[in-house]
């Protein structure tokens, strides 16, 4: 089984907006990576949402994402991630052969091939904990990581992110390079929001509903 924990507790302060709310190739931020992942393969998708991020509940139910709205700010990303995994813990009760794929949320370009390799790479691989997606040589996004993790970042050095957990079980970790380069792709400002919203719309992204081409 795998899972996506997509943390959606941000206030877009370099957006200017709430960018996760923006629309997109006929939907919106969220919905598109929702989207990506549950083409790709994902069983459940877990979408976080902060105190003041309600317009986002229901574009995450509507793409049928589970939510997990949180009553307080979280500190930091890991924090927030913690509260997702704790809540999956209950609801699902992953095993150690299971994994989780860790999504920015503002990471609408996220190409449904590229999760469907990730999880392919994981089958191939099952030896690897983590399995990180690069593009010319630089790490990307999502990162998939066996559930048997999660005991160890709830004991990692209180304060530190998720990102030097990792660094840290470098020997546990496959790097996996894609044809992709959104994997790269993350949206933070204006000028980024202008970018993915040229590319999809040269791209001919379809609305929700639209039959998607064959592939062979």
């Amino acid at each position: 089984m795998t899972l996506a924990i997509v943390p959606a507790a941000g206030k877009s302060v370099r957006m200017g907006r709430p960018k996760l709310a923006l629309p997109l190739g006929g939907r919106t931020v969220l919905q598109c990576v929702i989207s990506a992942l549950r083409d790709g393969g994902v069983h459940h998708v877990l979408v976080i949402v902060g105190p003041h991020g309600s317009e986002l509940v229901p574009l995450a139910k509507a793409s049928g994402a589970w939510v997990l709205p949180l009553d307080q700010e979280t500190p930091d990303m890991r924090a927030t991630v913690e509260a997702g995994l704790r809540w999956l813990e209950a609801q699902v009760r992953p095993e150690d052969e299971d994994d989780w794929l860790l999504v920015p949320a503002d990471h609408p370009a996220l190409d449904s091939a590229v999760v469907a390799e990730l999880l392919a790479a994981r089958s191939r691989y099952p030896q690897a904990g983590i399995i990180v997606p690069t593009h010319q040589g630089r790490r990307g996004h999502p990162t998939l990581i066996a559930w048997r993790h999660v005991a160890g970042i709830r004991r990692f050095v209180p304060g530190a992110g998720l990102n030097a957990y990792l660094r840290l079980h470098a020997v546990d970790t496959l790097e996996l390079p894609v044809a992709s380069p959104h994997v790269l792709c993350d949206l933070d400002t204006p000028e980024d929001y202008e970018h993915v919203r040229t590319e999809f719309a040269c791209a001919g992204h379809k609305p929700p509903g639209a039959p998607a081409a064959s592939r062979i």
